[in-house]
């Protein structure tokens, strides 16, 4: 069976571990707990012949999405996860919601209509912004033009900590701040759509490398050093969730333009069962 690097529960880290560690089972805690008195730099300089022949660029990593839809995800089992411009741009459950309700997006031409009213998106048009309106205005071109990649978790606690990702998307809280017209249209959406973990699978080319890295030098470093430091970070994380020691959340920052293919997921899990099965681990 195929190990993939997935930390989104303690058991599915305690395998990988095992797996890539190749520690027998049922020899991992005493390991690293008696052996290495429970110090992830002992454990990793322990492990080191093994972390450093992990080929990072064959790895597959899992990572989640929270996403809520009114079709039981068959849009998504079709098409696959697609970033916002995608689903403005192209006829979509998102794009048909937002045009029954008279808003309209023209993405290459960076314009928004409401009602048959033109308005201007190029969000950087808007750096001394004049009144609230233009703020909304250049917080939706923000997000279009900046921030409209396919992002996610590694790990997340309680998925209800985050925003509004469980309820609508994010993208629809900034716009029903705009006018009359698009008030509740967040309220809207949530009242029709159900919420969805959709868990999937991406290979280190396709994250942005802020997600493994402080900074640019170090991510560059790190190319002409084996990528130790990125395989220490996915050590590291894989034994803090495996001891149910982790951070609350760990983000997973996709590349811009990338899609995830119907191919690539693995599990779509409505978000109330997926936070009860996460929850048993930390009771």
């Amino acid at each position: 069976m195929e190990i993939y690097y997935d930390i989104t529960n303690p058991d599915a880290s305690y395998n990988w571990l095992h797996s890539v560690l190749d520690i027998k089972k049922g020899e991992l805690i005493p390991d690293y707990i008696l052996e290495c008195n429970n110090d992830f730099d002992t454990f990793f300089e322990k492990h080191i012949g093994e972390i450093e022949h992990l080929d990072t660029n064959q790895l597959e990593l899992v990572v989640f999405h929270v996403t809520t839809n009114r079709d039981d995800c068959a849009e998504i089992r079709k098409n696959g996860l697609r970033d916002l411009k995608k689903v403005l741009q192209e006829k979509t459950e998102f794009s048909t919601f937002l045009s029954d309700r008279g808003i309209r997006f023209n993405v290459p031409s960076k314009k928004m209509y409401v009602n048959g009213e033109a308005f201007d998106i190029h969000h950087k048009k808007y750096v001394n912004r004049a009144d609230r309106q233009e703020e909304v205005l250049h917080a939706i071109g923000r997000k279009i033009y900046n921030d409209f990649q396919v992002n996610g978790f590694f790990f997340c606690k309680d998925i209800h900590s985050y925003g509004t990702i469980h309820t609508a998307p994010e993208f629809l809280l900034t716009l029903s701040g705009f006018s009359k017209e698009t008030a509740r249209i967040d309220r809207e959406w949530e009242e029709l759509s159900q919420p969805f973990v959709i868990k999937f699978k991406a290979r280190i080319t396709d994250f942005e490398y802020c997600t493994f890295y402080g900074c640019l030098e170090d991510y560059l470093q790190d190319y002409h050093n084996n990528r130790i430091e990125l395989k220490r970070w996915l050590l590291q994380r894989a034994v803090s969730s495996t001891f149910s020691t982790p951070v609350s959340k760990i983000f997973a920052y996709m590349k811009q333009g990338r899609i995830i293919e119907p191919d690539r997921i693995l599990e779509y899990v409505p978000a109330d069962q997926w936070r009860n099965d996460i929850f048993r681990y930390y009771k």
